[in-house]
């Protein structure tokens, strides 16, 4: 996927694929292989993946015949096939605005996993209605004011559509900066608002609909005999020249819709697209021939493009099979300027030698044989959306479209679900007349993860690291702290995470990556950090895994995502710290990172691709990995003594006299309780200064308590304090 990236709105999605370019994400895998837990040179297995059945539901939205939705239909008006079979629907939901979700007749086990009889699947949970939408601007296809209107009726929509619990994206695409995510389906609607709003002129790169459009006028253009013939020859010329680059240019915008229909697959739900384009000239793929007799001669009949045409079906269908339907706003209605080729309407009205007889409303650029509508209008009917002629009208037509996407059906259904990636064509019937339905036309298996291409892996990727309730996760928790230090000036942040010996063997493939991602008080990614690893070292054995960066002061929230390359097994680890500045005066103290002696585990930490980010963990955090395993993220202490590494610094330099104490305090009752600490060590690395604690939790009730140290420098009287979190366990 080609990515346009401007820094005013840098989004979640857009950062998180420079990172795959940046740090050389592999490429699709050839083939799907797992290594041996006992030993990563034994022979590579294929994975195995087993037939299993799965409840399939299907998003249905039906309409009267003035279009108005139909919201009190039964399980029993609906008839469904899937390739053609007839099958019996075990789910039945109504949804609408005004109210919750109402189930009919619905399989509900007592527990979610259990099966109610041979083969019948596990229900899944019924949410509120909580909608996803993406917010589509096409720059190929579009001009100016266009994008203006429509960012002014996006902004509308924002306003009276959109709800709290609703989940909202904005992207892009151009023919210069290719497929963008500016902001990746969220709930920080502010967040969204102010995307849209930066949304102008300079948005605006390679215009494609242009040179189609340019292509017409210079064919009308052409002297079709007598002295000019040769000149015309020229302009044909030139003219064909343009439009094969036209084509060239469609044939590369689907080619990435295409990809990112597929990639849709994996996002869980109905994804409505409120999509801002004139659409593909209909010419380029199907051809256009002239209806006006008077200038024939001039501009004859163009053919249409049998590779176009069949990319362009394969894009309807993918979009109609991922469970999207598109809401088109054509907004060519709302700008007529001038194109590519300088072309001035005004001459034209004031009758040229060349043009005069093309006047009036039968001139071909008011045919929709030539325009995107037919392309819209086809994309809306296959992905049960609608099509809105005129962007004027956005106020009434998005109050439609709130009407349309707030009250539909959920219909469900048991098949066996195959990893082939197959095909399966959907057909949805009601038996009430005068109804329309509007659904999706089908829908694919699930593949092998080693199928994904590099946007369907990076989609993957963007559903784990920002959906708390991505379903492609292992169901473990991981414990994961965040650390702070402000040696030497410089506020960073590391993340900390402790995986199992358990969780580690589950990650059979041959690659594992470790991505990281800070997130400031905004919700914007401030630093990324990725690492790659063979896990044969480390398959099952407890490891620790580091990432840091230099930050500014604020509040983060971290976010850890550990991906097997070969089968997409995941799991993902949160924490959040707040970072401040570093003090001009006084002890600067790092966070407390509390150590209990465990043999065996593993270390490894992601480098940064910019010495300047780098977070010199050993310098800042040492201690031997293969004797000591950190205490993290509220994890009880299972031994009776703990280590406690604390970094110090003093500001300009100078080498602390340092006096130490500690207390803890009771999270349920505020009681303090003080304790012994006893200095273990006490290095000097550079400006820092490290001291190691030990201490005895036995006599210490079981509970949560918090840890503060306090420091003072007896050489300058200057004083320090950190704190983290201890749980002691019942013994």
């Amino acid at each position: 996927m080609e990515i346009e990236v401007k820094k005013s709105v840098l989004s979640l999605a857009v950062a998180l694929a420079v990172l795959l370019v940046q740090a050389g994400a592999p490429a699709a895998a050839g083939g799907a292989a797992s290594s041996s837990p006992q030993t990563g040179q034994a022979a590579v297995k294929p994975l195995q993946y087993e037939v299993s059945v799965v409840l399939k539901l299907i998003h249905v939205q039906v309409t009267d015949k003035k279009g108005n939705p139909v919201g009190d239909l039964t399980r029993e008006d609906f008839t469904v096939t899937d390739n053609g079979t007839p099958v019996t629907l075990t789910e039945f939901e109504k949804h609408s605005l005004s109210g919750e979700a109402a189930a009919a007749g619905a399989y509900s086990p007592k527990d979610p996993g259990d099966r109610a009889g041979e083969g019948a699947p596990a229900a899944p949970e019924v949410r509120p209605v909580s909608r996803k939408y993406f917010l589509f601007f096409d720059f190929a296809y579009n001009n100016v004011r266009g994008i203006l209107k429509a960012r002014t009726a996006a902004l509308h929509f924002l306003d009276t559509v959109v709800r709290p619990e609703d989940e909202v994206a904005v992207l892009t695409y151009s023919a210069v900066g290719g497929l963008a995510f500016h902001e990746y389906m969220t709930t920080d609607h502010e967040k969204v608002r102010s995307v849209v709003e930066k949304i102008g002129h300079s948005n605006i790169k390679g215009r494609a609909t242009q040179i189609e459009d340019g292509y017409w006028r210079l064919m009308q253009d052409s002297p079709g005999s007598g002295a000019g013939a040769a000149m015309g020859v020229n302009f044909r010329a030139e003219a064909e020249g343009a439009r094969q680059e036209s084509k060239s240019m469609a044939q590369k915008y689907m080619d990435k819709m295409t990809a990112f229909a597929r990639s849709l697959r994996l996002v869980e739900g109905q994804k409505h697209f409120i999509f801002f384009s004139t659409g593909i000239p209909n010419s380029l793929i199907y051809g256009y021939t002239p209806n006006n007799a008077q200038y024939r001669g001039n501009v004859g009949p163009a053919s249409g493009d049998d590779v176009l045409r069949r990319q362009n079906e394969e894009m309807y269908r993918e979009f109609g099979a991922s469970g999207c339907s598109f809401y088109a706003f054509d907004t060519r209605e709302s700008a007529m300027e001038a194109s590519l080729f300088t072309y001035d309407e005004q001459t034209l009205a004031t009758g040229s030698r060349a043009m005069s007889t093309a006047v009036g409303p039968t001139d071909i650029f008011k045919d929709n044989k030539v325009t995107g509508v037919n392309s819209l209008k086809r994309l809306t009917d296959i992905t049960g959306g609608r099509y809105y002629a005129n962007i004027n009208r956005y106020e009434k037509n998005i109050d439609q479209v709130q009407s349309l996407t707030g009250t539909y059906y959920v219909l469900g259904y048991s098949v066996n679900e195959k990893w082939d990636g197959g095909y399966h064509d959907v057909k949805v019937d009601v038996a009430r007349k005068g109804c329309e339905v509007r659904t999706q036309s089908g829908y694919f298996n699930p593949k092998p993860y080693t199928e994904y291409s590099d946007l369907e892996k990076q989609i993957h990727l963007f559903d784990l690291a920002l959906n708390e309730r991505s379903l492609s996760r292992m169901p473990v928790t991981i414990s994961m702290a965040a650390l702070t230090s402000g040696a030497e000036g410089i506020s960073r942040l590391a993340l900390l995470a402790r995986i199992p010996g358990e969780v580690t063997a589950k990650f059979a493939g041959r690659k594992l990556e470790f991505v990281a991602i800070f997130f400031d008080g905004n919700g914007d990614i401030s630093a990324i950090a990725r690492e790659e690893s063979d896990p044969a070292s480390f398959r099952g054995r407890d490891m620790v895994f580091a990432a840091g960066s230099s930050l500014k002061p604020g509040d983060y929230a971290c976010r850890l995502v550990i991906r097997d390359l070969d089968s997409g097994l995941s799991a993902v680890a949160s924490a959040r710290a707040t970072v401040v500045k570093p003090a001009v005066t006084g002890l600067q103290l790092g966070t407390p990172l509390l150590l209990e002696a465990r043999t065996g585990g593993v270390f490894l930490m992601a480098g940064a691709r910019k010495a300047k980010d780098a977070f010199p963990w050993a310098e800042i955090y040492p201690y031997d990995s293969s004797l000591f395993s950190p205490i993290l993220s509220g994890s009880p202490a299972s031994a009776a003594s703990i280590r406690i590494i604390l970094p110090c610094a003093v500001p300009g330099g100078g080498s602390p006299d340092l006096a130490l104490s500690v207390s803890l305090v009771d999270a349920a009752s505020g009681a303090r309780l003080p304790v012994q600490a006893a200095i273990a060590g006490q290095t000097r690395n550079g400006p820092l200064e490290i001291v190691t604690l030990e201490l005895s939790t036995s006599g210490i009730a079981a509970g949560t308590y918090y840890l503060h140290i306090y420091a003072a420098d007896k050489v300058t009287g200057s004083l320090g304090h950190s704190s983290t979190t201890l749980v002691v366990p019942s013994r």
